[in-house]
């Protein structure tokens, strides 16, 4: 393991651009022993960034954890400068939280939650060394396992995955470990052959028939349910990622499955039934976890949020006690006419989130026949509510191609944005509309599985339409692309013979398809081509009388109640009755909502501390902690303020920010004793404050001083000129020439290097910027120049002192030991005493 440790501190971590995705040591994270455990590696198959903010992922990893017998650990898919780091130096495929090679994990579990992370998966097995075919593993390689939402058509990729759990992991994930430590020392087929009798849910592809191509009877695998959300499910202590994610919240599982039944909606199916969650129990968790965590939102999450039955009652307790905390909340797309005032008013309580409302269809009509049956009366109302409210923008969601799409349709889509526009005038202020188009993608296990993809030329004449009838100026059209939306339909709805594709494309180079900047069309297009496959012929409709490739999968409903509610809503549509007509704008109508003006607002006064309340503390990060970046930091320290309550004043205006002002930034990969900030209180500061912060650190970060900062002086960072770094002397091979290298360095006058900017070189000299070079305990301590003493970086100086470098510069352990200043006259200041 210490040489695993070496080889990443010296070969990977300094030579890629966000070294924080794979580092670990977050807040949350659990390290355990392996000896007597079963071990077992979650994999994410996308970027650290997104792929931590999957609820489902914090979920498994404390269940698992809970239980002494096993061991879980967290990996996510490496992007591209990453893996050609670890392809050309040999590196493989290692976990966050021990940084232990994937391949020593007795099982590996990957979460799907879509076609587009099928390449990945691939490069994370092939990096940890393991065959990426099921059938040339050998015993010992790691049980390679997958669930989530892509395992409800696991055909695709079932020749490259050995076991797959379909449905609810929560209790069906410990049972399958559980079996593999009683199952120690057998083949991986008996393994595999027990675990598929023993386990409810469990599929595995070697044993089961390919329903498709086989021609036999297969297996049925009923997916699992759960029947209760318990409170134990859900962690008091998340993992607290170091450094920015997509979603910067704490999300909160409110309710899983969703009452409307949409008819193009796969999570809708596959998360059935609908169960709720204790409204108490909901409490009890949001405040343990944000005095866990420190995040500055509550997200409620579910599929359909405003149908949970006490979401008012809920987001107004909440309110109520996160407005001191300054803790907003923030609720997903809201279902239109289901939202009151009084929901509105508790959600904007502290900041405003994003507002999104899903039409999806431009007519009654067609929202009838995909099961959204509101009338656009109600997305006025609420639109106008949100206005009034105060919100400056609003997002609406549509699909293009949806099955029986008229023009009629289309048009109506470009009349609810004009409308919704013309509301938004009723309101000072410039109100922005951003409106995303997408293509309808047929899905598994929903009513219009069997339904045509429209080709592209049918969707970029129905969006051509759209903008024909649409030109106001305060809408913005976002159009996602059928590119995307045709490789997701092939590959969603295939069988094994996608197996070929994938592996084609993935050899090809093809990574993160969900990544627009990624995703590369016509290779996939080549690929399937390769391997005789007609990618118009596979968007057509599909027979009612063909066998689906999941049809072996079961969840709730069977094949052929889907099959009659598809041909049900081609009845409806003889019998569709419009909503009655919405009233004229201007006009009240019955809506069951509130509307007026609000008060005028009165200009808040300004109530900024006193400089007395200013606090300046001084800390330090280790090893750990050396690949956060300076706004990482700055994450990481407003995170354990909140959790240590500390009174801290905040910015006026619509998104108030904590008062914090860092020293110089510390450069990435360096570790430091000297870092400085200044936290303006709200109240005196008190002893026990300064306690409280120290407690809600984690291991690594350390607060070695504090003391109150009186008048109004000028930043840290314009008040100091002398920064001093060690770095080991064992990073040069003999000692003798550094020595007189660097006596050869101070004695000249000019030191000329090449430094690169974001997008220009430019020659500098650091000569000026160097005021010493000594040799301190079996370190090289550096004093370079900062601010108004010009600027030298410590690995630039490491550069002209090159001879006898045992590894580059960038991999060099540097360490910050001080920051000062020094005056005129020789004095030396401390930053606690500026």
């Amino acid at each position: 393991m210490f040489q695993m440790k070496e080889l990443l501190t010296q070969k990977f971590f300094p030579f890629i651009v966000k070294p924080g995705r794979y580092a670990g040591g977050e807040i949350g994270q659990i390290v355990k022993d392996p000896a007597g455990r079963l071990s077992y590696l979650h994999c994410y198959p996308d970027k650290y960034e997104l792929g931590h903010s999957y609820m489902g992922l914090q979920i498994l990893y404390h269940l698992v954890n809970k239980d002494d017998r096993f061991l879980c650990e967290r990996a996510f898919a490496v992007d591209r400068d990453a893996e050609e780091v670890m392809r050309r130096e040999g590196i493989p495929l290692f976990s966050l939280e021990s940084w232990r090679p994937a391949k020593e994990f007795d099982a590996i579990g990957f979460t799907l939650v879509d076609e587009t992370v099928y390449t990945n998966m691939l490069n994370m097995i092939d990096l940890a060394g393991i065959p990426i075919r099921s059938r040339d593993r050998s015993d010992s390689d790691p049980i390679v396992m997958a669930g989530g939402p892509s395992a409800y058509n696991p055909e695709p990729i079932a020749e490259f995955v050995d076991l797959f759990f379909v449905g609810d992991g929560e209790e069906g994930l410990l049972e399958i470990l559980a079996l593999l430590i009683q199952l120690r020392g057998q083949s991986r087929k008996a393994r595999l052959h027990t675990l598929a009798e023993k386990v409810e849910s469990v599929y595995v592809p070697s044993i089961h028939s390919d329903p498709v191509y086989e021609g036999r009877s297969p297996v049925r695998v009923k997916a699992r349910a759960i029947q209760h959300l318990k409170p134990e499910y859900y962690p008091q202590q998340p993992i607290v990622p170091l450094i920015e994610t997509v979603h910067n919240h704490l999300g909160v599982e409110i309710m899983r499955g969703c009452p409307q039944g949409c008819r193009f909606c796969m999570a809708g199916a596959i998360y059935r039934p609908v169960r709720l969650r204790n409204r108490n129990d909901l409490l009890q968790q949001i405040e343990a976890e944000l005095g866990n965590t420190g995040y500055d939102e509550v997200a409620l999450m579910s599929l359909s949020a405003t149908d949970y039955p006490e979401l008012e009652a809920l987001t107004m307790t909440l309110a109520n006690r996160l407005e001191p905390q300054r803790v907003s909340i923030n609720l997903p797309s809201l279902r239109p006419g289901s939202v009151s005032p009084s929901l509105f008013d508790a959600v904007k309580r502290v900041r405003k989130s994003g507002l999104t409302i899903a039409p999806e269809a431009g007519t009654e009509r067609l929202r009838l026949f995909i099961r959204k049956d509101f009338p656009d009366a109600a997305i006025y109302d609420t639109a106008r509510l949100a206005f009034e409210r105060g919100w400056m923008t609003i997002k609406l969601y549509f699909m293009i191609g949806l099955p029986t799409e008229t023009d009629e349709d289309v048009v109506g889509i470009a009349g609810i944005c004009r409308t919704v526009s013309q509301i938004s005038q009723e309101f000072p202020g410039r109100r922005t509309i951003n409106v995303t188009l997408s293509p309808f993608i047929p899905k598994p296990h929903t009513p219009f599985q069997w339904d045509e993809m429209v080709p592209r030329d049918v969707f970029e004449q129905r969006i051509t339409l759209i903008k024909r009838n649409l030109r106001v100026n305060n809408v913005n059209l976002k159009i996602n692309q059928p590119n995307l939306a045709i490789y997701t339909a092939i590959i969603g709805r295939g069988g094994r013979d996608m197996a070929a594709v994938i592996e084609t494309a993935f050899r090809n180079g093809c990574r993160f398809e969900g990544w627009s900047e990624e995703f590369r069309y016509d290779a996939w297009m080549e690929a399937l081509k390769q391997h005789g496959l007609d990618p118009q012929a596979l968007l057509r409709p599909i027979p009612f009388s063909a066998t689906l490739p999941w049809s072996h999968i079961e969840k709730g409903v069977s094949v052929e109640h889907l099959m009659a509610e598809r041909q049900r809503t081609s009845m409806q549509l003889r019998d569709f009755v419009p909503h009655a007509t919405a009233k004229a704008e201007g006009e009240s109508g019955e809506t069951g909502l509130e509307f007026g003006r609000g008060k005028k607002k009165v200009p808040s006064r300004n109530v900024a501390a006193p400089t007395k309340n200013r606090v300046r503390i001084r800390w330090g990060k280790s090893s750990r902690y050396r690949y956060m970046s300076h706004l990482d930091n700055l994450r990481l320290l407003e995170r354990a303020i909140r959790r240590a309550r500390l009174p801290v004043a905040y910015s006026q205006g619509f998104n108030p920010s904590m008062k914090l002002s860092f020293g110089p930034p510390l450069p990435l990969g360096f570790t430091s004793e000297a870092e400085y900030v200044d936290i303006t209180l709200e109240v005196n500061l008190m002893p026990y404050m300064i306690d409280a912060l120290r407690r809600t650190l984690p291991e690594g970060i350390t607060l070695d001083d504090a003391r109150i900062v009186l008048g109004k002086n000028a930043s840290l960072s314009a008040s100091l000129n002398r920064v001093e770094y060690s770095v080991p002397i064992d990073c040069w091979e003999n000692h003798a020439p550094l020595a007189k290298n660097i006596e050869k360095l101070m004695s000249a006058e000019t030191l000329t290097i090449e430094r690169q900017g974001k997008e220009t070189t430019k020659s500098v000299d650091l000569r000026p910027a160097i005021f010493g070079l000594q040799f301190e305990a079996g370190s090289l301590l550096m004093t370079l120049g900062i601010g108004d003493a010009g600027y030298a970086r410590p690995d630039e100086v490491a550069e002209l002192l090159h001879e006898g470098l045992r590894y580059p510069s960038a991999g060099m352990p540097f360490h910050r030991k001080a920051i000062y200043r020094v005056e005129t006259d020789g004095r030396r200041i401390d930053p606690m005493d500026i």
